[in-house]
């Protein structure tokens, strides 16, 4: 004689079942949100968070439900729909990586069109076989496109890789980066076990990832200026100790007429005109030529391993992009002199030099800065 479960030893399976394999998910899902909750007045980014969040709780309880439609054919329905859902919602937590990841705040159209392929692929299995069926065995049978979860997730989580690549590749800073790639080989993993063993992986995959993600673009923005995104006073700090040993030279850079400007037109323009400043630096900077932005109108550039002549090259041509832009610069620089030399020696010389710089700029412009700027 078969024993039927009654209702409470279904429901007892349930939870047991949920929290042995949801478990570790399920606290990284708490925690989590209790972190976003707090930075929801942020901005885009921390709203696309949610995605990921809402994306995982949906895909944990659609595999619940799988799981308890399983134990009887009669819930048939309810195993193709659910089945359905979680198909359809997985790539979504890969597509909301991507979405954090791209750089520009309007995102392109075609990023959207693999999720919806998706969408229409397991949709199908509503009424044919393309995707997954049931045999009578009441078996899940793949389609021909039973896959395409598979395909469509990789797409996302490739152009994610590819993407922050190309955005932090310049970026000493970016270092870090690696950290995405190695949650998004762990998400390929985990998708590729879960496919061969009818495991239980990605959730938990997806969630570390994202936390991972979450932590890489903080620590990446702590270290920004938020007017010009060039690295701060902290950056500049944390480098002069990382590369105490390499730095060859320090310049040190600072607008000239920015009361006057701020004054005149406004703090507006006076923000433009630093914004403008930064992306000169940036122009003429890379991995071995450090920008920063310690304060007001004050900048400072950082050479590593450099001879003299480069860092006047890198110097001039920032200066012609300066002035292009309709703005000026006074700049002066200090080489590293001996091995006893420090950062803080070539800075001060370099402060030097630029503050004798911009006492001829407003000489030659009959200006005394004393008065009046």
């Amino acid at each position: 004689m078969t024993v039927v479960p009654d209702d409470g030893e279904r429901k007892g399976r349930a939870v047991t079942y949920l929290l042995d394999k949801h478990f570790i998910t399920i606290f990284l899902i708490i925690g989590f949100s209790m972190n976003i909750w707090r930075q929801r007045h942020a901005g885009e980014e921390y709203r696309i968070y949610w995605m990921t969040i809402v994306s995982t709780v949906i895909l944990i309880v659609a595999d619940c439900f799988v799981v308890w439609a399983q134990e009887d054919s009669s819930r048939h329905v309810w195993r193709m729909i659910f089945t359905i859902v979680g198909y359809v919602t997985r790539p979504v937590a890969a597509l909301s990586v991507t979405l954090i990841v791209y750089p520009k705040e309007r995102k392109p159209i075609y990023l959207q069109l693999p999720f919806y392929f998706n969408l229409l692929v397991y949709c199908s299995a509503i009424f044919s076989p393309v995707a997954f069926s049931f045999n009578e065995k009441y078996e899940m049978v793949m389609g021909p496109l039973g896959y395409t979860v598979f395909s469509v997730s990789f797409f996302y989580i490739l152009f994610s890789v590819l993407t922050a690549w190309d955005r932090f590749k310049h970026e000493d800073h970016g270092r870090e980066r690696y950290i995405l790639y190695i949650c998004a080989l762990a998400c390929v993993i985990a998708a590729m076990i879960d496919g061969l063993s009818d495991g239980d992986h990605v959730n938990a995959a997806i969630m570390v990832s994202s936390i991972f993600l979450y932590m890489f673009l903080r620590f990446f923005d702590a270290n920004r200026d938020p007017l010009t995104h060039l690295l701060n006073r902290m950056a500049f700090y944390d480098d002069c100790d990382r590369y105490s040993g390499t730095i060859s030279a320090v310049a040190s850079v600072d607008m000239n007429g920015l009361k006057k400007l701020n004054d005149a037109k406004g703090h507006e323009a006076g923000d433009e005109a630093l914004i403008a400043i930064g992306k000169s630096l940036k122009a003429v900077a890379g991995r071995s030529i450090l920008p920063y932005r310690i304060g007001g109108d004050e900048f400072t550039m950082v050479f590593i391993r450099q001879e003299e002549t480069a860092v006047r090259d890198v110097l001039d041509r920032m200066k012609t992009l300066i002035t292009e832009a309709g703005y000026s610069v006074s700049v002066g620089y200090a080489m590293r002199g001996g091995r006893d030399d420090t950062v803080t020696d070539m800075l001060r010389r370099s402060d030097e030099w630029m503050y004798t710089d911009k006492a001829l700029y407003y000489k030659g412009n009959k200006h005394d800065r004393r008065r009046k700027e």
